[in-house]
C-alpha cells in the first residue's frame, strides 16, 4: 500500500473509525515488518500530541488557576502556596507533549485491548471464500456461519463454525488453529487442509482430513476425548451418543461443494437402485 494512504488508514484506526477489512488490513501490514511497525508508532505519538496539544490551547492558564486561587483559604501560607502551583501547572503542562513522545516511542502502538468478532453468514444457495487475520483460506458452504477475530492472540487462533467449511490452514507452528463446532467438538491444526461439517441442528459432525494432521476432541460420557486424524481419513462423531466412526476416503465427495460440483458414489447409488427395485 502507498504511504498516503497507509497514513489516512492509520487515522482511521487509531479514532475507531476504521471498518472491519480496514482493521484487519491495518493489523496485518503493522505486524509485517519492524519499519511499518515504527510508522504506525510515529503516526500515533502525533496524534496523540495534536490531542495533546488541542486540549491544552483550549484552557485558559491564568483563568483556571485564578478560580483555584479564590477556592484558597486567605492566611500566611497564601503566598508562598500560591506561587508553588504557579510553578508546578508550568512544570506539568509545558513538558507534556515531550513526555508523551519519548513515552510511546518506546512502546509498541496501542492495538485494540479486545479483539472485534466479526461474523461471516451465508444465504440458502450461496457460497463465499474469504481470508481469516493470518491468511488462512475458508471456503464456507450454503447456510453457515463463521465467526473469528480481527486479530489473533500470540497463543492461538480460535474461531468457531455452524455449518460447513472448507479450510486452508496458514502454517505456524508456534499458535494452534482451533475450530469449535456447536457439537461438543473441536479441530486442532497447525498447518493444513481439512472439510468440517458442523451444522447446530444436525447430531454428528463430520471432519474430513486433505492434508496434513488434525486433532479432533470430542466428548462421551461426560469425558473428553483426542483421535489424532490423518490425511485421507474421515471422522463422523454423533454428539448425542459419542458413537465416533472413521472411514477412508479421497476426499472428492466431501469436498466437491466448494467447486459447485455434486459427485454421485457408486455404492450410494447401488443401494438407492436396490431399495427402489425391491420397493417395486
Amino acid at each position: 500500500m502507498d504511504t498516503p494512504n497507509i497514513e489516512n488508514l492509520l487515522i482511521s484506526y487509531y479514532d475507531g473509525k476504521a471498518t472491519a477489512d480496514e482493521v484487519q488490513k491495518i493489523e496485518s501490514w503493522i505486524k509485517s515488518s519492524e519499519e511499518n511497525h515504527r510508522m504506525a508508532m510515529d503516526v500515533y505519538t502525533l496524534l496523540l500530541m495534536t490531542d495533546t496539544q488541542q486540549v491544552t490551547e483550549s484552557i485558559n492558564l491564568k483563568e483556571e488557576l485564578s478560580k483555584v486561587k479564590g477556592r484558597m483559604p486567605k492566611n500566611k501560607y497564601h503566598i508562598s502556596w500560591w506561587n508553588r502551583i504557579q510553578r508546578i501547572a508550568v512544570i506539568l503542562i509545558i513538558p507534556m507533549a515531550i513526555t508523551i513522545f519519548l513515552l510511546y516511542n518506546q512502546s509498541k502502538p496501542v492495538l485494540p485491548v479486545q479483539a472485534q468478532i466479526f461474523e461471516v453468514r451465508t444465504q440458502p444457495g450461496m457460497i463465499t471464500s474469504f481470508r481469516l487475520p493470518d491468511s488462512t483460506l475458508v471456503y464456507l458452504n450454503s447456510g453457515s456461519v463463521l465467526q473469528y477475530p480481527s486479530f489473533f492472540t500470540d497463543r492461538a487462533r480460535e474461531i468457531t463454525l455452524s455449518g460447513e467449511a472448507y479450510f486452508e490452514v496458514t502454517k505456524d507452528a508456534k499458535r494452534k488453529f482451533i475450530v469449535s463446532t456447536p457439537g461438543k467438538s473441536k479441530v486442532e491444526v497447525l498447518g493444513t487442509r481439512f472439510n468440517l461439517e458442523a451444522f447446530s441442528d444436525m447430531d454428528e459432525v463430520i471432519t474430513t482430513l486433505v492434508e496434513g494432521k488434525v486433532k479432533f476432541s470430542y466428548e462421551k460420557d461426560g469425558h473428553g476425548y483426542k483421535m489424532l486424524m490423518q490425511p485421507g481419513q474421515k471422522v463422523i462423531y454423533n454428539n448425542k451418543d459419542g458413537r465416533i466412526l472413521s472411514y477412508d476416503t479421497y476426499g472428492e465427495a466431501e469436498l466437491a461443494w466448494k467447486d459447485n460440483k455434486v459427485i454421485f458414489e457408486k455404492n450410494a447409488i447401488r443401494n438407492s437402485i436396490a431399495y427402489a427395485e425391491k420397493a417395486l
